[in-house]
């Protein structure tokens, strides 16, 4: 049976979620103190570690208030702290040029419908040398774009493209590759886990997370179709997960 558990919570509880972001760091080049920017934070459990873990001065922003709401109520931060949240618009920071030495996004990239403005409010934000890290889902097949519309109610997978698209808008708005590595074991664990969390078998995830953002709910009724158009959209497009790194151009 499918349980009630929010998707934000069972992305929040999920084991392991730091285990990228760890895997990443050695190719960011970010020291204790630096600025460090987190964009589409969530509840703000990543900023949150970074902060603690890696004595990082971290803002993070999200489009939510409802989001940032909770990670303060939950991480505190503010004026005088490592910490601090912000409701912002990516493609809008309300940031002075060049005030952050680095700048990172968990599955918040691919659901910005406007990513050149915000690549370029990224760029305009960060100092020279500085370091972005972007852990996002990709697509290999881009020959799908007729079934794109059969996922774009889920966020995640709107706007998903692939390394040779972010490749492309990220080097117009002025940076350079550092790395850029599949992890498609990534999106295994996490499929894995939503499994574990909402009951439903492996071929079935996909199917269950359109229910879910059709009804804004667990187990929406009449949506069969719909579901299974959406596993043909990630199967026929062959979505994988990855980890980016590039470095603002000097």
């Amino acid at each position: 049976m499918e349980t009630n558990l929010p998707l934000a919570k069972a992305f929040e509880i999920r084991p392991e979620r730091f285990r990228l972001l760890e895997k990443g760091m050695p190719y960011t080049a970010w020291e204790p103190g630096m600025k460090i920017l987190e964009a589409g934070c969530s509840v703000g459990e990543a900023s949150a570690y970074l902060a603690s873990e890696k004595e990082l001065d971290v803002t993070a922003f999200d489009i939510s208030g409802e989001l940032i709401s909770r990670a303060v109520e939950k991480h505190g931060g503010g004026e005088g702290k490592k910490l601090w949240y912000l409701c912002a618009d990516a493609a809008e920071l309300p940031f002075e040029d060049e005030s952050f030495d680095g700048l990172f996004s968990e599955s918040a990239f691919s659901p910005i419908p406007k990513k050149n403005e915000a690549l370029r409010e990224y760029g305009r934000v960060l100092k020279p040398g500085g370091r972005l890290l972007l852990h996002d889902f990709v697509i290999r097949n881009s020959g799908e774009e007729l079934l794109r519309e059969e996922v774009v109610h889920i966020p995640c997978f709107a706007g998903v493209q692939t390394k040779e698209c972010y490749e492309d808008m990220l080097q117009k708005a002025g940076f350079r590759r550092i790395r850029y590595q599949e992890e498609y074991g990534e999106l295994i664990r996490i499929t894995l886990w939503l499994c574990k969390v909402y009951k439903v078998g492996i071929g079935e995830i996909g199917g269950y997370l359109s229910r879910y953002f059709h009804s804004g709910e667990s187990g929406c009724k009449g949506c069969g179709e719909t579901a299974q158009k959406t596993d043909t959209f990630f199967r026929r497009a062959e979505l994988s997960y990855c980890q980016m790194v590039y470095e603002k151009c000097r």
